[in-house]
C-alpha cells in the first residue's frame, strides 16, 4: 500500500521518466464535438451541456445535422470527430427509451444505427 510519504517521491519518478521518455513535447490533435444527444441520466452540477428533453428540438441529432457538423469540423481542420451519447438517458426519460424500444436495441445501438442508416 502506498503512504502518504511516498507519494512525492513516486510524483518525482514519475515526471522524471514522463520527460525522459517524451521530453518538452506537448500533442494536439483537433476534434470536433458532435453530441448525438443532449439528454443525460446524470445531474452533474458542474455540467452545462445535459438537457431536458422538453428544451431540445429532437432528443437525437439528425443524421444531417451530424453530417453539417462533421464537414464544419473537417474544413475547419479536425482530424477526429468525438461523440457523445448521454449517460443512459433511457433510464430517466421517456423519449430515448421510447425509442429504444422501438428499435428492440439499447440505447448506444439505436444512436450508431442513427448513423449508419446512410451507409
Amino acid at each position: 500500500m502506498l503512504r502518504a510519504a511516498d507519494l512525492p517521491d513516486l510524483l518525482r519518478a514519475a515526471a522524471q521518466e514522463r520527460f525522459r521518455a517524451f521530453g518538452n513535447r506537448v500533442t494536439f490533435s483537433p476534434k470536433v464535438f458532435i453530441p448525438l444527444t443532449r439528454l443525460c441520466n446524470d445531474t452533474c452540477g458542474d455540467c452545462t451541456f445535459a438537457t431536458s428533453p422538453a428544451h431540445v428540438p429532437s432528443p437525437f441529432m439528425s443524421i444531417d445535422e451530424v453530417l453539417s457538423v462533421a464537414r464544419a469540423g473537417a474544413h475547419n481542420g479536425c482530424h477526429e470527430a468525438l461523440f457523445t451519447l448521454g449517460e443512459r438517458p433511457e433510464d430517466r426519460y421517456e423519449v430515448p427509451a421510447h425509442g429504444c424500444a422501438n428499435a428492440g436495441t439499447t440505447r448506444p445501438c439505436i444512436t450508431w444505427r442513427k448513423l449508419r442508416r446512410p451507409c
